[in-house]
């Protein structure tokens, strides 16, 4: 392919996601000439980056290491009265790889709504991603070797009622719409997932908190062959020792069954028969989530570690054991960074296929320098590490080495606060 048409391809998307980035800053600013009665703020960005990757699949079979130029506008405006808020943020995100089979523009767009009555507190949120497999925040990251293109809608209601002035009330319902794009041979699995949660939460003191949680998950692939139901329960404690040290601990029981439709074909006197049975899952465990956050005079530590379920992309659930450390640090007002750590355990607990069980590590540093108010440089480190537990490793354990540079320009803020 020649310089040409590369560098065309490449201006063909900015522009393409140049546009879109313009129309939703005029959506904006139709929205705030119709809101004259109430208070707003919005903040742009175009941030710019280079990134070397000398793995990008975290495979072990033989790879080449890519390149990419990557574009991100991006948008995030907050409108709000005395009794409601409606907070906006989307971004579009162009990439542009050495192997041009990783081109993509992927969209994220998230509105969220709030109305504040005297004892009631109604919520809506909405969702719109249009991402890939290559997305570190995915589950799945990394399990399949080339970019299959996801699109997520949801859409979740919820409801909190302040019962007393110690007691409250919050449910919640969550509609999830998740499609994969051209991921023939991938066993990647469109699903759709409805949860359904209500909590009761008790301020015991000033310093401690009770919480009580119910939550219901029905699950079916569109392609009928998986269909799950799960049921947990919660119970925990939140302590605050003192104004920048606290602690949580959230601990629980689940029940998953699950129903997969399996199809076998046989030769029978040169006719092919075929024979679908059904296969019913029943598991049981527990669930976990606990941490300890402590805020410092320049930043803050989170560490945490839980045994959840989670919907996977292959048509069903997996048990995720999670240990996560962040510890972000401001070294003057110029300098910042953060390191991200997160080691995952997952288990496959709703199918009969366990090749996708496997343990993970991730590793991610950060720096960022404000050049001026409106100009800033960060640089990036990340590190994955992949084993699959259920099969032979006779070769190295496959991982990535992910580093970029990159260059923010902030616009001026359109606000009345």
């Amino acid at each position: 392919m020649s310089p040409s048409v590369v560098t065309h391809g490449i201006l063909t998307r900015l522009t393409i996601s140049l546009i879109t980035y313009c129309l939703l800053c005029l959506f904006c600013l139709l929205a705030t000439s119709q809101v004259d009665a109430a208070e707003y703020s919005f903040k742009s960005d175009i941030s710019a980056r280079t990134e070397y990757d000398d793995n990008i699949f975290v495979t072990n079979t033989d790879h080449n290491s890519v390149t990419a130029l990557t574009l991100i506008p991006s948008i995030d405006g907050v409108i709000k009265e005395a009794q409601w808020q409606a907070d906006i943020n989307a971004h579009i995100q162009s990439n542009n790889y050495s192997d041009h089979n990783l081109n993509s523009n992927d969209k994220f767009f998230d509105l969220t709504g709030k109305y504040n009555g005297e004892r009631n507190i109604f919520s809506l949120n909405a969702n719109y991603d249009l991402d890939s497999s290559l997305n570190t925040a995915s589950s799945d990251f990394g399990l399949v070797g080339r970019r299959v293109k996801s699109r997520k809608k949801s859409f979740s209601p919820g409801y909190t009622r302040l019962l007393t002035e110690r007691l409250a009330l919050v449910l919640s319902y969550r509609y999830s719409d998740v499609d994969y794009l051209e991921a023939e041979n991938t066993g990647f699995t469109p699903y759709i997932a409805q949860t359904a949660s209500g909590s009761l939460i008790y301020n015991l003191t000033e310093k401690d908190k009770l919480t009580l949680s119910l939550q219901g998950v029905d699950y079916n692939s569109r392609n009928d062959l998986v269909t799950y139901t799960l049921l947990d329960s919660r119970f925990g404690i939140e302590h605050k020792f003192s104004e920048t040290l606290s602690a949580d601990f959230l601990a629980g029981v689940s029940r998953q069954k699950s129903t997969n439709l399996v199809t076998q074909s046989f030769g029978f006197f040169g006719n092919i028969i075929i024979q679908t049975r059904e296969v019913n899952l029943t598991n049981r465990g527990l669930v976990l989530d606990a941490g300890v956050k402590q805020i410092l005079e320049s930043g803050e530590v989170d560490a945490r570690i839980s045994r959840n379920n989670t919907t996977n992309s292959f048509g069903g659930l997996n048990q995720v054991d999670t240990i996560k450390l962040n510890y972000n640090h401001r070294l003057s007002n110029l300098w910042r960074y953060r390191v991200n750590t997160r080691y995952e355990n997952v288990t496959a607990i709703s199918t009969g296929t366990r090749s996708t069980d496997r343990q993970v590590l991730f590793f991610e540093t950060v720096m960022s320098y404000a050049l001026s108010r409106k100009w800033s440089v960060n640089g990036s480190y990340r590190y994955v590490k992949r084993k699959f537990t259920n099969v032979n490793n006779s070769g190295s354990v496959p991982h990535s080495n992910r580093i970029y540079l990159g260059m923010t320009y902030n616009f001026p803020t359109l606000s009345t606060f």
